[in-house]
């Protein structure tokens, strides 16, 4: 299928990435089904679907005209059969649980068209693993997205080895047409791209403050002032949030079961998850966004970094 004849995308899943995968869509022109489990789910989903919006808005990153015309193009459902009608594109993004991405691609393969192109937003679980389940492996593939997808807009596009050479050509294109940067990868890999080179840059860090090799606060400052970098790894794992962190972490231990720092690492975080200490969405984290701790470092850093965009 050719990406100008993807007219309508299903999407599964209503919670964060789902939404913005839907709004993405959306705003280019694309029918979008945005499929919920219960009116709870339905609600918040057009709740911060709305807040999404403006936050784009609000950015400069979107008109609100732009925006009211998107929210027009989606459709929350219920109802399952009605969502698959008529779908081009299938976008999963249930929970990071092979059992249950398994049992959603079982209930909706029978119910999708047949020209109907299938993919994951998993981050972890490979494509081929969950591919079978869905009765049409070989129009089956990863289409992984990245958070505040509209501003950070690469998509990584991983087919497994029986994935027909021409359902990838159609995602890459049809990502382009949605304004994203496709990352084809040649073979499953654990992470995909950016992910799998994150997870290297955050161990390292981790490593320093798991060994007690330096406070947390000076290895920000190292990175910060050297690379001219608003944040630091400490930082950063707050912005992403420590519950994606800890996510991250046993990518790598899936990539390197051997390495004893991942479990160490992830042992060292446990303390801040089991309070709540998410990072920036829940105030505090690693630092406390009521009181941070490197308030003239990273107002420098950004003072520099706005310098040189300018």
């Amino acid at each position: 299928m050719a990406a100008n004849r993807i007219k309508k995308v299903l999407v599964l899943g209503a919670g964060l990435m789902g939404r913005q995968i839907a709004f993405q869509c959306a705003l280019f022109d694309v029918d979008v089904a945005l499929y919920c489990r219960s009116e709870i789910s339905l609600a918040r989903a057009r709740r911060h679907l709305k807040r999404y919006a403006q936050y784009l808005v609000q950015g400069g990153h979107i008109t609100p005209e732009w925006a009211a015309a998107a929210h027009e193009r989606i459709t929350l459902c219920l109802d399952a059969e009605a969502a698959a009608a008529g779908a081009d594109l299938v976008s999963e993004s249930v929970s990071e649980d092979l059992a249950v991405k398994k049992q959603v691609w079982r209930q909706f393969g029978p119910l999708l068209p047949p020209q109907a192109i299938l993919t994951t937003n998993s981050s972890v679980i490979f494509p081929s693993e969950m591919a079978a389940a869905s009765g049409r492996p070989e129009r089956f593939l990863g289409w992984h997205f990245h958070q505040l997808c509209f501003i950070k807009n690469v998509v990584d596009v991983m087919p497994h080895a029986g994935t027909d050479p021409a359902c990838v050509a159609a995602v890459a294109a049809f990502s382009r047409s949605l304004q994203l940067q496709p990352i084809v990868l040649r073979k499953e890999h654990r992470g995909y791209v950016f992910n799998a080179m994150l997870v290297r840059f955050l161990a390292a860090a981790l490593e320093l403050a798991v060994t007690e090799v330096a406070d947390i606060e000076d290895i920000d400052r190292a990175w910060m002032t050297v690379m001219q970098t608003a944040q630091g790894p400490f930082g950063l794992m707050d912005s992403v949030g420590l519950d994606t962190v800890a996510n991250i972490l046993r990518v790598g231990l899936a990539v390197e079961s051997d390495n004893p720092l991942y479990p160490r690492a992830l042992a060292w975080l446990q303390p801040k998850l089991d309070q709540g200490h998410l990072g920036l969405k829940a105030g505090q984290g690693f630092y406390s966004y009521t009181r941070p701790k490197l308030p003239r470092e990273r107002r420098q850093a950004a003072a520099r970094q706005e310098e040189r965009a300018g």
